[in-house]
């Protein structure tokens, strides 16, 4: 299976790389690189798992279908639909009053395609881009 892991620092994509592997293995590989990163003295170490829904048009080429066949959730007539796991490795991060800053952190996750990695990768800036365009945003309206 294919992997992408990808490194995000302050809203911007520092690394990124797709590996072949099993994807326990892949993230407890680059669970190691961030706790090498890690300041134990700073903040806190977390890894965090959620679900990622993605939509693939049919018919499926074979490599996608390998990739998505257990992750598949349902079809319609044009697409199938999936829902495939996004670990979060939080190492560098901080309190702000009430709100938990991510600043550095892995993303890892099976490669599906290209769309599902450019959102993957769109997903990474945001967990660590700054918090104060939201904060602006709600105090204008």
């Amino acid at each position: 299976m294919k992997v992408i892991i990808i490194k995000s620092e302050n809203g911007n994509v520092s690394k990124k790389d797709i590996i072949e592997g099993d994807l326990g293995s892949v993230l407890r590989k680059a669970a190691t690189e961030a706790l090498a990163e890690w300041n134990e003295n700073a903040s806190d170490f977390i890894i965090m798992k959620d679900m990622h829904e993605v939509h693939i048009p049919l018919p499926l080429k074979p490599q996608t279908y390998e990739a998505l066949k257990n992750f598949l959730k349902s079809r319609t007539k044009t697409e199938a639909i999936a829902e495939i796991p996004v670990f979060v490795i939080s190492f560098d991060n901080e309190w702000v009053e009430s709100d938990f800053k991510d600043k550095r952190v892995y993303v890892v996750s099976p490669y599906i395609d290209e769309n599902s990695e450019k959102e993957i990768t769109e997903y990474a800036k945001q967990v660590t881009s700054p918090v104060q365009e939201v904060e602006e945003e709600e105090e204008e309206e």
